[in-house]
Formats: C-alpha cells, structure tokens, sequence
C-alpha cells in the first residue's frame, strides 16, 4: 500500500507546490522577471543532465529523479509563459466579430512561440530518453505536453469555469481568446480518453509481475494525468480552483512598500499596452501624469509598440521620456505604475486610449 500512495501523494504536493511557486514569481515585479527566468533557465539545464543521467538506471531514486526533472522542464515552459518570455508574436486582443479559421489563426499566433518551446524541450527530454530502460522523464512530459493541448483547445472552445484568473496583467489580453460555454464536444473526447488511458496504466503499475521499479516508473506519470483529468473537470464544473493557489497568487495583489516617511502605503500597479500606440497621444498621457492629473504617482515605465517601431517611455520625478528601442520578438508590451494615491482605472483608460 506505501507503495501505491507514497507516489501519488508527492505527486500531488509537487504538483500543488510548483504551480503556486511559478504563479507566485510571475506575480512579483517585471524587474524579478529577468532573474527569476535566468535561475529557472540554469535548472532547466540541470534537469537534462538528471534525465540523461538517470535514463539508463532502473532504480526507485532514478524514477524519482527523471520524474522531478521533467517537471522542472516543464516549469520552465510555464514560466516562460506567465511571465510573458516567450508567448507569441500576436500581443494584441481577439478583434470583435473574429470567429472560425480568422479566429484560430489570430488565437495560434498570440502562443506559437510557447507551444515551439514545447516541442522542442520535448524533442531534447525524448533524444536524451530515446531506447532508454528508464522513461519517466519522457511519459511524464508526455503526459503533461497533451493533456496542457486538450486543456488549451477545451478552452478555446467553451468553459463555463475559465482558468483566467491565472493570467498576470500583461497577459490579460489572452483571455479574449477564450469562450463561455456550458459544454463543448471535445471534452467528453478528452476526459473519456484520457481516462482509459489512466486505467491501462494503472493495470499495469499494479500488475502483480512488474518489479518495483515498473510499477513506480507508471504510478508516476499516471498520479500527473489522474491531476490533469481533474484540471479538465474544474474547468466545467462551478468549484472555484483558484482557493488552491491563493498563496501563490498573493504576489499578483501586491503592495510595493511602506511609505519612507509614514504615508500611505506604496502601491504598484500593472497592465498591458495592447495595440500600436501614437506616441504623441503617449506623450501627453505622461505628461498629464508628471503633473499630478492621475494622483500621486511617484513613477510609471514601460514599454509600447508603435507604428514607427518599439518605444520605452519614463515618467520620474517629473520628467517625461520616450525613447525608441529595438524590436524584440519577446518583449511584452507593459506598463507599470508606482504611487501611493492614484486612479488607476483612470490612467489605465487614458493610455489605452493612445492606441492609434
């Protein structure tokens, strides 16, 4: 019995602890983001030297080795991802009306780059696993690459329960993607499969011949998909995941820091600078900014496509600049506000309203 649920219960901790833990540092100020991708990218290096390290052992710890490092492969796919590293070229909302092949066509656009990231972190778990005694790493990333797909597709097409309370504000825009809807054809597909699946896995992990090693090497994976399956039904049924991770999105509703001389809290303030912006609307935004219209904000930067190419912009102290920038295929279009008494709804509206 120790056996059967000692696995599935690190499973279940793992995969509690590591989505809050990236949830948590996609919350953290834009200025982490940087650090905390440069860390994640030297353990997703360590991570393959675990996986070809364990590929040829058929050991208890080398199930649970290639186990851990194909998740952290796959962390450092969603950290990526939340962070807005490396999303898609499309930065911009689902146009009204844009139904059918339009709307898949925009909506694979706003995660191409996530999803070629996929592939090919997968594509190196699979060379470093290829003909293998141990497969752990390549059934657990397996695993998780199809059943995030069906999610992603399950979502696209209706939910009633969408996960979009998830997204960080410079990636609000994705949720535009997204459809409401009671039920939609592929999920029945997606669970029902997914579910037989689970049970030939589980016949034979439990099969009374398959040496300790066997059974571990597919109790292992089988606990991810048996959590993936229940992700697919918490996106239909009217139970609220987010009580799950609340720890973890504490980093999203942040305060910056008390005020150096007992004022009011500081208080950060994030979103998205969707669509091309006329820089001299942007101007006059800041400007309006540097002169108190929206409160007391002490500082606002970002960044900004324009019709004329990418623009920095700064407000500090009282003094506006725009600066021109270089493209950069995975910079998120962003701003952020630090103040201690400002509107941010209407400030939000204001640079919305410079989009050319």
């Amino acid at each position: 019995m120790v056996e059967i649920a000692l696995p599935i219960l690190i499973t279940v901790l793992l995969w509690w602890f590591s989505t809050g833990a990236i949830l948590y540092v996609d919350g953290l100020p834009r200025r982490l983001h940087r650090w905390s991708f440069g860390v994640a990218t030297l353990l997703l290096l360590a991570a393959f030297g675990v996986i070809a390290w364990t590929a040829g052992e058929t050991t208890t710890a080398a199930a649970y080795a290639a186990f851990v490092a194909a998740l952290v492969v796959w962390g450092w796919n969603e950290l990526a991802f939340l962070s807005g590293t490396i999303v898609g070229p499309r930065r911009e909302p689902c146009p009204p009306g844009a139904e059918g092949w339009l709307r898949f066509r925009l909506a694979t656009a706003a995660v191409i780059d996530h999803e070629i990231a996929i592939a090919l972190s997968g594509g190196v778990v699979a060379l470093l696993t290829v003909q293998a005694e141990n497969p752990v790493a390549l059934w657990t990333f397996a695993v998780l690459w199809v059943m995030r797909l069906s999610s992603k597709l399950n979502i696209y097409l209706g939910a009633p329960n969408i996960p979009d309370a998830f997204l960080p504000a410079h990636l609000r825009y994705l949720a535009t993607y997204f459809r409401r809807r009671p039920m939609n054809a592929l999920l029945p597909v997606s669970v029902g499969a997914s579910s037989a699946v689970l049970a030939l896995m589980l016949v034979r992990a439990l099969d009374p011949a398959a040496t300790p090693f066997q059974s571990l090497a597919l109790l292992l994976p089988a606990a991810m998909l048996a959590l993936a399956i229940l992700e697919h039904w918490l996106m239909f049924l009217p139970i609220p995941s987010t009580w799950l991770w609340d720890w973890g999105l504490a980093s999203h509703r942040r305060l910056v820091a008390p005020a150096p001389q007992g004022g009011t809290s500081l208080r950060s303030w994030e979103a998205p600078m969707l669509g091309a912006v006329d820089p001299g609307a942007l101007r006059g935004v800041l400007d309006q900014v540097a002169t108190g219209r929206f409160g007391q904000v002490i500082s606002i930067s970002g960044t900004s496509r324009s019709e004329q190419g990418w623009i920095r912009f700064l407000v500090e102290n009282g003094r506006t600049e725009l600066q021109p920038v270089p493209p950069r295929r995975f910079q998120p279009a962003f701003v952020t506000a630090v103040g201690r008494d400002f509107d941010a709804a209407q400030l939000g509206k204001a640079l919305a309203a410079c989009a050319a």
